[in-house]
């Protein structure tokens, strides 16, 4: 026969919380279990720790060396702008007669301009320029030169489009040169001018200028 129930229910102890179910089970083992759970949490400690003690300075080295290789990339991206930016900055020499009047003036200039054509024309050929080729160019003394200076700087641009005008403006596209010409003996340099007229203000981070030879910086 079964047992007389007394009447009164069994008592459990509700589930804690996530954060106290540790503490729960904990006081649930026995004497043993409890001895053996502190052992095992001490050994789980001590080897977060040593783990700790090995990879912290391991990531701290991985990521210096990630920003030492970093920096030697960003190094060698600018010395290689540099060097594209000299190459395509470096100037050209030409002479014609010396000029004293102004037609003859005019008439220097005029090969200049011509030679800044065939410049350009070249480099798009050879591939260091966007096309189209030039349909011509022209150059303008530097603003506020006086027309009658033996030496003049000039602005030019190797024009490959031209702009509508709207009744208003008118414009060009193309691409800008440097150019400095010695009217008394005749002779004269050119140098394409890194960037592409009709975008600013040409700037670079390289440090790297027009040279003297063309009438630009050092």
């Amino acid at each position: 026969m079964p047992a007389p129930s007394s009447g009164r229910p069994d008592k459990y102890e509700p589930l804690p919380g996530l954060f106290g179910l540790p503490g729960f089970l904990f006081r649930k083992l026995g004497p043993r279990g409890r001895v053996a759970a502190v052992v095992i949490g001490g050994l789980l400690l001590a080897a977060t720790v040593a783990a700790a003690i090995v990879l912290v300075p391991e990531i701290g080295e991985t990521k210096r060396e990630r920003a030492a290789e970093e920096k030697r990339e960003l190094a060698a991206a600018q010395e290689r702008e540099r060097r594209r930016l000299i190459a395509e900055q470096r100037p050209h020499f030409g002479s014609g007669g010396a000029a004293s009047t102004p037609a003859e003036r005019r008439g220097l200039v005029r090969q200049v301009e011509a030679k800044v054509v065939r410049d350009q024309r070249a480099r798009v050929r050879r591939g260091l320029l966007d096309p189209p080729p030039a349909l011509y160019a022209s150059c303008e003394p530097f603003k506020g030169e006086s027309a009658d200076v033996r030496v003049s700087r000039l602005s030019c641009t190797a024009v490959t489009s031209e702009v509508p005008s709207d009744g208003v403006n008118a414009g060009v596209v193309g691409h800008p040169f440097f150019a400095r010409v010695d009217f008394g003996t005749g002779r004269y340099a050119w140098c394409k001018v890194s960037g592409r007229a009709g975008e600013g203000s040409f700037r670079n981070l390289t440090g790297v200028k027009v040279p003297q030879a063309c009438g630009g910086g050092s």
